[in-house]
């Protein structure tokens, strides 16, 4: 684990996944026919532990580095550093998962304008 140069492939690509993964991952949460906030928020708060999970999985996939063998405290380190970079890359899909929660938040409340506007009308 010696190579930490920063490159296209272990760096932006990596990167581009997860902005996309967390563009879609709280739409795919949350029930198509969603009429409470709570729902919503519920939907993005698995969305956020779901994406520090995948982030640490597709680091793991694009890391160029050789792992040396060395059992359970190499492994430990190992993991730490995936778990770390997953939290670094909150950078990234924390703002774009906070546009879909916004944007499932109107769609909610677009829905109960016309439910009410059915109503009264």
């Amino acid at each position: 684990m010696t190579d930490t140069a920063i490159s296209f492939g272990n760096t932006l690509v990596p990167m581009v996944v997860l902005a996309l993964i967390s563009a879609v991952l709280p739409y795919a949460l949350t029930p198509r026919e969603c009429r409470s906030q709570r729902r919503v928020m519920l939907s993005v708060g698995l969305a956020a532990l779901a994406m520090l999970v995948i982030s640490g999985l597709v680091f793991s996939l694009f890391d160029t580095r050789e792992i040396p063998e060395g059992g359970a405290a190499v492994t430990i380190l190992v993991v730490w550093l995936y778990v770390k970079s997953s939290f670094g890359a909150v950078a990234v899909w924390g703002p774009v998962l906070a546009l879909a929660w916004l944007g499932l938040a109107q769609r909610v409340e677009q829905r109960r304008g016309e439910e009410m506007a059915r109503r009264d009308g």
